[in-house]
């Protein structure tokens, strides 16, 4: 009869441990976190060192694309689930927008694109 007690024990606390543990895990999310950290990767690559620019209007916004390189940072190193690794690649896209716009304004190929 004690081997009884003692198995449902162990199977009581085997449960215990594993349960929450189960119930608490989310889907791996795969292909968002790679598109969120190459879209940053890229936009640092065009905003972390900047050259002066003589042009107000594309100075503001390279200087917002920098604010969304530091945002799209900050959400990465949080971020658990798809939805908070979509919400990085979105502000991310963003910046790019602003750096594209920036780079027409000077008159510089758009990023991504060959010199």
């Amino acid at each position: 009869m004690t081997w009884l007690w003692l198995t449902l024990t162990g199977v009581a606390l085997a449960a215990g441990a594993v349960i929450p543990v189960i119930l608490h895990r989310q889907p791996h999310p795969g292909r968002a976190a790679i598109a969120a950290r190459s879209r940053y990767h890229l936009l640092g690559h065009h905003v972390e060192v900047t050259e002066p620019v003589t042009d107000p209007e594309a100075a503001a916004l390279l200087r917002s694309a920098r604010e969304r390189w530091h945002s799209a940072g900050a959400l990465l190193a949080s971020a658990r689930s798809r939805q908070d690794f979509e919400l990085a690649r979105r502000v991310a896209e963003e910046g790019l927008c602003d750096v594209t716009r920036a780079y027409a304004l000077l008159g510089l190929p758009e990023p991504g694109q060959p010199w």
